[in-house]
């Protein structure tokens, strides 16, 4: 894989990977669509850990911010 060049993408890849595993995929699927990701990046990050990039993986920096963010039901 090509190393990621748009900050502002692996940002958001990042806060979906979390909301993924705090609230599940189809949350994370609405959250990427709503911020224009392409659906083959969205199938790609949201199917298997295996395909993700390194840089897709959230570090605790973001957890803890999508932990505090008051969740819109």
């Amino acid at each position: 894989m090509q190393p990621r060049m748009n900050h502002k993408l692996a940002d958001t890849l990042e806060q979906a990977v979390v909301i993924d595993a705090l609230s599940g995929a189809a949350t994370a699927w609405a959250f990427l669509e709503a911020h224009h990701v392409p659906r083959e990046t969205i199938l790609r990050v949201l199917s298997t850990a295996s395909m993700r990039r390194r840089s897709d993986t959230p570090s605790g920096f973001t957890i803890e911010r999508c932990r505090s963010t008051p969740r819109v039901v």
